[in-house]
Order: structure tokens, then C-alpha cells, then sequence
């Protein structure tokens, strides 16, 4: 018969540490897997450069006749590597945003060759069109350049960092972010708390608490497992309408990356609580007590 004296508490525990370790997973996650680094080798592998280049020109293309700035204007002095370092400059002015207060501040990188080459299109068409360069000519040029820069920065935004910080969203996570580190070690100091509650109600007989660690580590292994293969296996982020195909890779890239890395550690649970149950059933109680189940073991 089962003695409430060990096993209800041990219960208790047990379902505590099944919540205790999926948030410690996931907060390990996000130290490990949610940084700059990840973010900008997730942009190249899937070559994101290629596809905002290929935006920016339709853009400006488009634009041709509202402006009466041809595109090469623009694209004869942008390539991939002027385009990812825009993109990382978002990246890490978000990243520094949300370690910080949540204030984004984005300092565009510089592309002379650019500026010189709206200075060479202006330039021409008020010799050519005997425009005087007056104070308004000046005005528009320095304008046309500041729209450029905007317009270039926009598409290079692939995480939509500067709209999420437009609309506070940046200041939230900031509040959470800038102390990870502390909750994470909140979680894991209360895993670990919880463990040892569990070889204390035992005491009597140790190899139980085992058995109580490796069902909260399968269990909490399941639960985080099962929508992560449901998200992977429905494709479900590609069901999100993007119209930007550089943001929705991106974005679709990013989630799956990171779905799949927690999916990893809960499988990694799962195992490792198979293991401790079958360690426990094989070198624990059940030689001195063969027919008697793990729980009714005091």
C-alpha cells in the first residue's frame, strides 16, 4: 500500500520539477541560440542578400517614374556585402535595444560611392536642364540621399526590429531580456531545489528519487516535444502572410531554427529520462523487491 508519508510529496514535486525543467530548457534556449551571431549566420546561409537586392531594384525601378531617378543610380553602388552590413547594423542596435532600456538606435552604415553617384545624377541633369543649384536644389539632394539610406534601410531590416521598437515591443523585451541570466538561474537553482526535495522524501531509499527525476524529465520532454514536431511537421510558420520574400525567410528561418533547437533538448530529456528509469530498474530496489511497483517503495 502507498504511504502518503513519501510518495504524495513526492508527486508533488514531481509535477513542480516537470515545469521547473521545461522553463529552464527554454531559458537556456534563449541564452544560447537568441544572439546577433545566430541572427546574422541564419541571414547568410539562406543568402537573404541576394533576395533584398533583388527588392531594392524592383523598388527603385518602380519608382522611376514618380522620381525620375533611374535605378542604377542606386543599384550600381550596392552589392551584398554593403547590404549585409546594414543588415547586421539592425541586428545589433535591436540586440544592444533589448540588453539595454529597449531605445533603438540605428546608425546607417555610409556608402560614399552612393552619395557621389546621386551627387553625379543631380549634378548632370542641372547642367544639362541649366537648373539652378540654389538652396532648394541642395535641399533635394541632401533629401534624396537621406531616402536612400531610409528606403535601403527598410529592406535590410529582414527581423523588423525598427517597427517592433516604433511600437514599444522592443521596451517589453527589454525587461525580460536584460535579465535572463538572472532567471535562468532562478529556474535551475529551483530545478535543482526540487531534486534534492525529492532525495530528501526518499532518504529511506534513494534510487527512488531516481525514478521521480527521470518521469519528470520524460514528461516534460513530451510536452515540449509534441507541438514542436506539430509547428515543424504542419510547416506552420509558413502559413504566416509576408509580403517581403527577404522577411519571410528570414523570419520562417528563424523560428524553424529555433523550434527545432528546443525540440533537441526535449528529446534530449525524454532520453535521458528513459535512461534513469531504466537504470533505476535495473540496479535499484527491484532485486530486494521484484514484484513491488517504484512508487510503493519506502
Amino acid at each position: 500500500m502507498k504511504k502518503p508519508g513519501s510518495y504524495l510529496p513526492s508527486l508533488i514535486v514531481s509535477v513542480l520539477l516537470v515545469f521547473a525543467v521545461i522553463i529552464s530548457s527554454a531559458l537556456l534556449l534563449v541564452d544560447i541560440n537568441v544572439s546577433p551571431a545566430k541572427l546574422k549566420s541564419i541571414s547568410q546561409k539562406k543568402d537573404i542578400e541576394t533576395k533584398i537586392y533583388t527588392e531594392l531594384e524592383k523598388y527603385f525601378t518602380d519608382k522611376y517614374n514618380t522620381t525620375g531617378i533611374p535605378a542604377e543610380v542606386y543599384m550600381n553602388s550596392i552589392d551584398k556585402n554593403y547590404i549585409r552590413s546594414f543588415e547586421e547594423a539592425y541586428i545589433d542596435s535591436a540586440f544592444e535595444a533589448i540588453s539595454n532600456d529597449g531605445i533603438m538606435n540605428t546608425v546607417y552604415p555610409q556608402n560614399k560611392e552612393l552619395e557621389n553617384s546621386i551627387d553625379n545624377f543631380f549634378n548632370d541633369f542641372a547642367d544639362k536642364n541649366n537648373y539652378e543649384k540654389d538652396e532648394n536644389f541642395e535641399l533635394k539632394l541632401s533629401t534624396t540621399k537621406e531616402n536612400a539610406y531610409a528606403t535601403i534601410g527598410s529592406f535590410c531590416d529582414v527581423y523588423k526590429f525598427s517597427a517592433m521598437a516604433g511600437k514599444g515591443v522592443l521596451e517589453k523585451v527589454a525587461d525580460v531580456y536584460s535579465k535572463r541570466i538572472l532567471h535562468t538561474a532562478f529556474y535551475l537553482g529551483a530545478t535543482l531545489f526540487l531534486i534534492l526535495l525529492l532525495i530528501f522524501f526518499n532518504r529511506k531509499k534513494k534510487i527512488t528519487a531516481m525514478y521521480w527525476c527521470g518521469i519528470s524529465a520524460m514528461v516534460a520532454g513530451i510536452i515540449g516535444t509534441v507541438p514542436s514536431i506539430y509547428l515543424i511537421a504542419t510547416r506552420y510558420y509558413n502559413s504566416f502572410s509576408v509580403k517581403q520574400a527577404a522577411v519571410f525567410t528570414a523570419f520562417t528561418s528563424a523560428m524553424y531554427k529555433y523550434t527545432e533547437a528546443f525540440m533537441a533538448i526535449q528529446i534530449a530529456l525524454i532520453v535521458l529520462g528513459l535512461a534513469m528509469a531504466v537504470i533505476y530498474g535495473i540496479i535499484g530496489e527491484k532485486k530486494k523487491y521484484p514484484d513491488t511497483k517504484p512508487t510503493q517503495i519506502n
